[in-house]
């Protein structure tokens, strides 16, 4: 350490923390709305200070010194932390909650006018994913994910996390109401009349297996199958009339109960999965956060109190 300098350089400090992190002068420059050669001036004034070199020209850049991966890393928790710290004093934060991108059209989505109304200082940030094993692999503070049965309440399911049971995945037929009127749908063998909607992704594509092994109508053939790869596309079809689909709890509450959608039949399908609210334990300081948390598991109880959408009025 240089005698002279005995407090350390927190501006190159922070430029330093940026080039490392991006991997470019020239990007931590325009990151930092500073010029390039502002950036350089910092880097050589920390190595100074550290007394040996942080970074080595390469053909294609810069790249760390080992010295300089060390510090890169310890600066970068530490920065992380004063965010934190920052965060906490003045009651903001960014949330990153993530969901599976057909829960979040059919479901999420439709509610958040409520979350930003109530609270509009929220900075939610939304990260949808397609499948559940590209969901589980995303970082973030909440996550709503579908999982096996435990039961209702919190069980703990590591270190970092807890979830919180949310609502069941139960599902019924459902089908545009004119199309019920035109085709009525009666009894489980009254589906033969009808053309029916099949998602194609697992674990959703054994749906009619299981309704149709249920109702007792295995072997039944339909007048024609129309395929989707996902829920939301699927229900979209069979609110334009395409045909019966069968639509899970979260996806159909809201079709249900306004009249886009039918139940013909007051059958449903049981299911050993359920939605769960998995929550992050690294969010110190962010008051956002429990403000997340606590209106997703209110909307989840409002939604308890709709089951009665769920009686078939025919």
């Amino acid at each position: 350490m240089n005698d002279r300098n005995p407090q350390p350089p927190l501006l190159a400090m922070r430029v330093f923390e940026a080039v490392a992190r991006l991997g470019s002068v020239s990007l931590a420059a325009s990151s930092l709305g500073v010029t390039q050669p502002a950036v350089s001036q910092q880097l050589r004034k920390l190595e100074l200070y550290v007394g040996g070199s942080l970074t080595e020209r390469v053909s294609t850049g810069i790249t760390l010194t080992p010295r300089g991966t060390r510090l890169a890393e310890r600066l970068s928790a530490g920065f992380r932390l004063l965010q934190e710290g920052m965060e906490e004093a003045s009651g903001k934060g960014q949330v990153t909650l993530a969901v599976l991108s057909s829960f979040a059209q059919r479901w999420l989505i439709p509610r958040m006018s409520g979350l930003q109304q109530q609270n509009p200082e929220i900075d939610l940030r939304l990260v949808t994913r397609a499948t559940l094993p590209d969901l589980r692999r995303v970082e973030a503070d909440l996550a709503i994910i579908p999982e096996r049965m435990m039961g209702a309440g919190v069980e703990k399911i590591a270190i970092k996390n807890e979830k919180i049971f949310l609502m069941p995945d139960d599902a019924w037929l459902v089908l545009s109401p004119e199309l019920q009127m035109k085709n009525p749908v009666r009894a489980a063998a009254d589906i033969s009349k009808h053309t029916l909607i099949r998602i194609e992704e697992s674990p959703r594509d054994q749906d009619w297996q299981f309704w149709m092994h249920k109702s007792g109508v295995e072997g039944v053939e339909p007048v024609s199958w129309q395929s989707f790869m996902n829920s939301s596309h699927a229900l979209e079809a069979a609110v334009a009339g395409v045909g019966i689909a069968i639509g899970h709890r979260a996806m159909i509450i809201d079709a249900v109960s306004s009249g886009r959608l039918v139940l013909p039949l007051s059958m449903s399908i049981g299911s050993d999965m359920a939605y769960y609210l998995s929550t992050s334990r690294n969010t110190f300081g962010n008051a956002q956060y429990g403000i997340v948390k606590d209106w997703l598991l209110a909307q989840a109880h409002e939604d308890k109190k709709k089951d009665g959408v769920f009686t078939p009025p025919f």
